[in-house]
């Protein structure tokens, strides 16, 4: 290390081993911090520095420069799955579903062309008085550009929405984040030989019962994709 403080034009120079960056520091009070010219694409950075041009102390400006710069967010290490379902934004964006946004108003299940919108069909967050009153609500959604909704049938909450591995709720989570759970789902499937009753799921537990269709519920709504 050398230094000349008579001179402005004169350069303090921290060098290293053969293989590591040096240091140039001007009097100026600025850093520059090369790489070494062996490599093939050197490069540089310029620090400017406060106070007394020491190495000491534009070592200390160095360090608060570089943690002071942001750092970027890690992208997501996700490898999409085509066997996975897919979350879809409200701008139509579609993500793999084990992405953890929450923010998604449906979820597509490419092994059947299903359609789920995640969010509970609720009156001001409470309850529909009937299970026709939730099939209205689901004919009535229009969501995505589709008017194609309806309540979803026993099936697709076998396959689509519970899941045992959890409860309150008895569904994944990740995929189903805001459901209410303080009145039973009614499904779209009469229960054979009683047309006044239909099959409802309790998802705190993920048990499905049948029920008189003048009874209260929530439900879900959901689509088939356009062949």
């Amino acid at each position: 290390m050398s230094e000349n403080t008579n001179s402005t034009s004169e350069q303090l120079e921290v060098n290293g081993s053969a293989n590591s960056p040096f240091f140039t520091f001007n009097f100026h009070g600025d850093v520059n911090i090369h790489l070494n010219p062996e490599k093939e694409k050197p490069a540089s950075i310029v620090l400017v520095a406060e106070g007394h041009a020491t190495a000491a102390s534009l070592q200390d400006a160095l360090k608060t420069r570089m943690r002071a710069t942001p750092k970027a967010e890690a992208p997501s290490i996700i490898v999409r799955d085509p066997a996975q379902p897919l979350k879809v934004m409200a701008d139509g964006h579609q993500v793999d579903a084990r992405e953890t946004v929450t923010d998604h108003v449906a979820l597509i299940f490419p092994d059947t062309g299903i359609w789920v919108h995640p969010a509970t069909l609720a009156r001001d967050g409470k309850s529909y008085d009937s299970q026709e009153s939730v099939e209205t609500a689901a004919k009535g959604l229009q969501l995505l550009d589709y008017d194609d909704w309806h309540l979803s049938p026993d099936t697709v909450y076998d396959r689509h929405v519970i899941d045992r591995r959890y409860r309150k709720p008895a569904a994944d989570p990740n995929l189903y984040p805001h459901l209410l759970l303080d009145d039973w789902y009614w499904t779209s499937t009469i229960v054979p030989g009683s047309p006044a009753s239909a099959f409802s799921v309790a998802l705190d537990g993920g048990d499905v019962y049948s029920l008189r269709r003048g009874s209260s519920g929530f439900g879900l709504a959901c689509r088939r994709a356009r062949q």
